[in-house]
Formats: structure tokens, C-alpha cells, sequence
């Protein structure tokens, strides 16, 4: 039994698989989840990986045996099982993946019925009831079904999107994840050139690792040039996030991503939900645009969306259009910026200017605590003249000309994650330097870190 109240990280339940994570663990969740919400059709959906698909049946067998149906959406981007949840009238969808962790990983994310990632309050739920020493199981077994959500999300994007007489040149870069069992065939079905690479499913992930970045993305880089594309499309291992790369080859930082949704949105007006580490350049292009920003914490942007009637929420390489639907869609997002792109060529120089913001982000292989953090943060970054201490999600420090550096434990990964972003590229350089320095006084042992 888990006894560990904190069953839930940033993005669902991960673990290293038969380790930190086992069926057992997973089954007693997905029991109590369903004993929670109470007995209905409940939706499972997994990707690539080998331990997926011995998870997804664990899942299965939990909802029926609370006497729920279950109903197999089967190997699917998470996008997908998300689209399938509301579509299908699912209670709950549980998509078996651990997204942009290395292969040995297994994860658990779970989906409300608008296809929404639960809440912490509803985690919270789950939590107490894994607490409760009752009988979770029901005297009549549940059905199984399966349906093919894969096909009626395909269907429903080409239906929103009007197919481009003059499509671009796209090479996607699918991660050997689910999303390739998408992305290309919408792509190609809104009148665009693909090109595909690791497109076929892998638990191996063999070419790449699955977080798309711009160190695990050097070789996709270098075939977008070669290919003389109009740009690259690069997603994660579970298709809720989307990177870019322009025509020569470079990876763009992620919030050229959302300035080009921003762009798509086609308004003047409303409210944007930005996590506490996306760049200042979305807030300005946002503002200029004419909308309303707020922030909040990483992984949870779409739960301020409702309650601020928000028209877009946001975070590093993922975005949440609530006029889709209420899910993370890297494969949406992807239909999206092809379509404006193609509707608005000017906008193409967006891929190839000149980046007024640098950004830099560290995974540190340690834990630190934050209050050592935020204790000797002073010590090493008042040199940078500090104007805003922020704790909403982990500790981010502004600096007078609007440097920033932010510290944060992962919440999927033993790691502490660094993000670092200013107008100038030595300024930056120091900022890193001592951020660095700054986390390896925080730690409890001295260690060695790469760069």
C-alpha cells in the first residue's frame, strides 16, 4: 500500500516502473479513484511504452472490478485520451503514460469529464480516499469496451482547420511516441508538405530521448535545413507538448510557440494564463495584443482558466485552447500555427527574427531545499539588483531590468530545475553562473555538476 500521501507530482503519478511505481500501486489508485467519483464509464488510454501497455490493463481491471465500465481507447496520444474522455461521456480518462521522462519511467495522468486534468483539490480526493481502510471493489464486475477516440479526434481537427491550397514544407519529429499515430495525417490532411521522423511507436525511443529540447533535438535540427523545410515540429513522448524549429535549423525558445497561438487567437481582448516560467516575451506580446495577463504554477495553467474565463493558458512548449478543449494539445498546436502560418505568411518572420529574449533552463541531477534557496539567494544574486521575490511555484527572482532566474524541485523527476531569462546574453551568462552556484550551496552534500 502507499502510505505516502503524495501520490500526485506536477503532471499525474510517476514513478520508475516495478520500482518507485508498481501495477499494485497503480491498481489501488485507479480503485480508489473510481470509488471516489463514484461508479460510471471510465476511459484508459496508454502510449508507447512496454510498461503502458502492462499498466493500461491494470487500469482496466481496476474500474470494472468497482463494478464500472471500462472503455479502452487503446494505444493514443494523451491529447487523444483527453478529447476522448469528454467526447465519450467518461466520469474519469486515465492515460498511462510518463509523457517526457526516459524510458524506465511509467506514469498515470487522469482526466476530469471535460477532459481536464483533475485538480489538486481532486487529487486531494484520491489521496484521503487511498487512506481509507474500506472495501473499494464491487460485487458485480464492470463491462469492457473499446472505441476508437484515436479516429474521432483525427476527424474532428480536420474538420475545424480549412485545408491550404498553399500548405508549408513541415518535417515533425514525432519522438517514436503516439503522436505520430496523429500529427502527420492531420498535417498532411490540412494541405501541407510532411516530412516524418521517429514516427513509428518505440518504447525505445531510440533516435531521441522524449523531451524534446534543443540538445536532444540536434539532429532533427540539422534535417529540417537539409530538408530545405519551411519549419520543423518536434513533440514530447506523449504529444501534449510541441517545440519548433525554423527553416535554418534552430530550435526556438517556447515562447515563440505562444506568441504565434497568441497571434492564431485573432482577438483583441481577454485574459491569458502564463505558468510563473514562461517568458516575459509572451506577457508583452499579450499585452500588446491587448489582453489581460495572469500567472500561475507550472502544470496547472488550465485550472485558472475557467475561473478567470480565460481565452488561453500557457507554459513552456504546451497550450491549452479552451475553444478545443481543456487538455494540453501539442498535436492541436501543431494544426494551429500551421494554419496561421499558412493564412499569414508575414508571420513567418517570427521563426527567423532576431531573439530579443534569451533563455536558458538547467535540470540539475539534485535535490535542494528551497528555503536554503531562498535564504541564500541574496548572498549570490543582489549583484543583479533585485526587484520582486515571487513564491508561487518554487522561488523566481525579477531583477530591475527584467532578468530573471527561478528555482524549482521538478515534480516528476528527482531534479532541480533552473530557468534563466534576459535581453542580454552575458547578462544571462551570469545569471546561469550563479544560480548554479547558488544551487550547489543548497545542497546537502557537495556534488558535481555538468553542464
Amino acid at each position: 500500500m502507499w502510505i505516502d500521501m503524495s501520490v500526485f507530482g506536477t503532471a499525474g503519478a510517476r514513478g520508475v516502473f516495478n520500482s518507485t511505481q508498481t501495477p499494485s500501486q497503480v491498481y489501488q489508485l485507479v480503485e480508489t479513484a473510481v470509488f471516489v467519483f463514484g461508479k460510471g464509464r471510465y476511459g484508459v488510454g496508454w502510449d508507447g511504452r512496454k510498461s503502458s501497455l502492462i499498466l493500461g490493463r491494470v487500469v482496466g481491471s481496476a474500474i470494472a472490478a468497482g463494478g464500472s465500465e471500462a472503455i479502452s481507447f487503446g494505444l493514443v496520444p494523451t491529447p487523444v485520451l483527453a478529447y476522448g474522455t469528454r467526447e465519450n461521456g467518461c466520469t474519469l480518462g486515465f492515460s498511462v503514460t510518463a509523457s517526457h521522462n526516459p524510458p524506465e519511467f511509467s506514469g498515470l495522468k487522469i482526466f476530469n469529464s471535460n477532459g481536464m486534468e483533475l485538480s489538486r483539490d481532486e487529487e486531494a480526493r484520491i489521496e484521503r480516499g487511498m487512506m481509507v481502510n474500506s472495501i473499494k471493489t464491487s460485487t458485480r464486475i464492470g463491462r469492457a469496451s473499446r472505441v476508437g477516440a484515436l479516429h474521432q479526434y483525427v476527424s474532428a481537427m480536420l474538420s475545424r482547420f480549412t485545408k491550404s491550397d498553399r500548405g508549408s514544407r513541415i518535417v515533425i519529429d514525432c519522438a517514436n511516441g503516439p503522436g505520430a499515430l496523429a500529427t502527420p495525417e492531420i498535417l498532411k490532411g490540412l494541405g501541407n508538405d510532411v516530412v516524418t521522423l521517429n514516427s513509428h511507436v518505440s518504447w525505445r525511443f531510440s533516435a531521441r530521448a522524449p523531451e524534446p529540447t534543443p540538445e536532444t533535438l540536434r539532429e532533427t535540427s540539422a534535417f529540417v535545413a537539409n530538408a530545405k523545410a519551411d519549419f520543423g515540429l518536434a513533440h514530447d513522448g506523449d504529444g501534449d507538448r510541441l517545440v519548433l524549429i525554423n527553416s535554418a535549423g534552430r530550435v526556438l525558445p517556447d515562447y515563440v510557440t505562444s506568441i504565434l497561438v497568441l497571434e492564431a487567437l485573432g482577438t483583441s481582448s481577454g485574459t491569458v494564463v502564463l505558468s510563473e516560467n514562461t517568458s516575459f516575451a509572451v506577457e508583452e506580446t499579450a499585452e500588446r495584443l491587448g489582453m489581460k495577463v495572469m500567472r500561475t504554477k507550472i502544470g496547472k495553467t488550465f485550472a485558472e482558466i475557467e475561473k478567470e474565463g480565460a481565452i488561453l493558458a500557457t507554459e513552456p512548449s504546451k497550450i491549452v485552447d479552451p475553444r478545443w478543449g481543456m487538455w494540453e494539445d501539442g498535436i492541436y498546436c501543431a494544426a494551429l500555427i500551421a494554419d496561421v502560418l499558412n493564412k499569414r505568411p508575414d508571420l513567418r518572420a517570427v521563426l527567423d527574427s532576431e531573439l530579443d529574449w534569451k533563455f536558458k533552463q538547467l535540470n540539475l541531477p539534485v535535490s535542494v531545499d528551497m528555503g536554503r534557496i531562498a535564504t541564500f539567494s541574496d548572498e549570490y544574486l543582489a549583484k543583479f539588483r533585485i526587484a520582486e521575490k515571487r513564491s508561487v511555484d518554487g522561488l523566481r527572482i525579477i531583477f530591475k531590468d527584467k532578468s530573471w532566474v527561478m528555482f524549482r524541485p521538478s515534480g516528476t523527476e528527482p531534479k532541480t530545475r533552473v530557468y534563466c531569462e534576459s535581453r542580454d546574453e552575458m547578462r544571462l551568462g551570469e545569471l546561469i553562473d550563479a544560480a548554479r552556484g547558488l544551487v550547489e550551496r543548497s545542497v546537502a552534500k557537495p556534488v558535481v555538476m555538468g553542464r
